[in-house]
């Protein structure tokens, strides 16, 4: 009797603090983040099921599928050949003392800012080279609007 006593004066003592010191909605916002905590653990529970599930699936479509035609691959192997390096006008500005840096630059923004992440998408040559184009065309706008607006009158 006396621990019981004991135990529901301990509870009670700290329910009132409990509310004295959070306030009378403080339930409500221990009910949500409770809520919320357990809806997050069944969300990542999920997403890692996903995950694998899809993995396991992946490796046991590969299995049951028959293998694919010769004649496909080698028609895909006839179309790789078959691209060819377009021409890019490599002029800029009309002077080879400044377009070659210009060049240069050009390059290695491409190599340092798209191409890491692009092969990783795709080997496809025809967007780096619409970017490199574009930067160029850019790159002619620019210097003629400067030449144009720096002439001697």
């Amino acid at each position: 009797l006396m621990t019981d006593l004991s135990f529901w004066g301990w509870g009670g003592l700290g329910v009132v603090l409990f509310f004295i010191t959070f306030g009378p909605f403080a339930i409500f916002y221990l009910a949500f983040y409770f809520l919320c905590f357990i809806g997050g653990g069944f969300a990542v529970i999920l997403l890692y099921g996903k995950i694998n599930s899809e993995k396991h699936l992946e490796s046991c479509e590969h299995s049951y599928l028959p293998p694919t035609a010769t004649g496909i691959m080698m028609t895909l192997e006839e179309m790789k050949l078959e691209l060819k390096t377009p021409k890019i006008d490599r002029r800029l500005t009309g002077s080879s003392f400044i377009d070659e840096p210009l060049q240069q630059v050009i390059q290695f923004a491409l190599r340092d800012y798209i191409q890491y992440w692009y092969y990783t998408l795709s080997e496809d040559e025809s967007f780096l080279l619409e970017i490199r184009q574009t930067l160029q065309n850019a790159l002619v706008q620019f210097s003629t609007r400067y030449a144009h607006s720096h002439k001697p009158t």
